[in-house]
């Protein structure tokens, strides 16, 4: 056998012998997943700490939405993983003690990509946070004190 027979031959056997991975790779993140996941989510509770009365009716409330007519968020989950976020900006400075001056600010719209790490709803423009979803509950929670948040709440429509 000449070099140049041996050397097709190797190629032969390498070319017939490599076989080709028919099977797709399992999706991450399962149909029912995406279907029980997916839609759309508006803000139901903007809670904060400690209460406050922005309204003026003599009534401290934890939750923002019960004290700004103008405070809305809406989060929209695709199912080919992109997202849309239209959120009211919050001007927050504090007056005395306990207590904040809160006004609306301007709509802010972001969208990109969002994941499930974990069990939880991870948005790549919010990348140091992690939503959890319970049902058709979103919530989002970082536990902090005025001027931050404590958590936010999106239901499912």
């Amino acid at each position: 056998m000449d070099i140049r027979s041996f050397f097709a031959l190797i190629f032969l056997i390498i070319i017939t012998s490599c076989s080709k991975d028919s099977s797709p790779a399992e999706p991450k993140i399962s149909q029912e997943q995406l279907d029980a996941i997916t839609g759309l989510y508006n803000l139901s509770e903007y809670m904060v700490s400690p209460a406050q009365d922005l309204n003026n009716d003599q009534v401290f409330s934890q939750n923002l939405m019960e004290e700004l007519d103008c405070l809305s968020a809406s989060i929209i989950l695709r199912e080919d993983l992109s997202y849309s976020k239209f959120a009211m900006q919050l001007n927050i400075s504090p007056i005395t003690n306990d207590l904040y001056a809160i006004s609306c600010n301007f709509n802010e719209s972001t969208s990109g990509t969002w994941d499930l790490v974990n069990g939880q709803i991870v948005l790549s423009e919010e990348s140091e946070n992690s939503y959890s979803l319970d049902g058709s509950v979103l919530t989002l929670t970082q536990g902090n004190v005025l001027p931050e948040f404590q958590s936010q709440v999106f239901i499912k429509q």
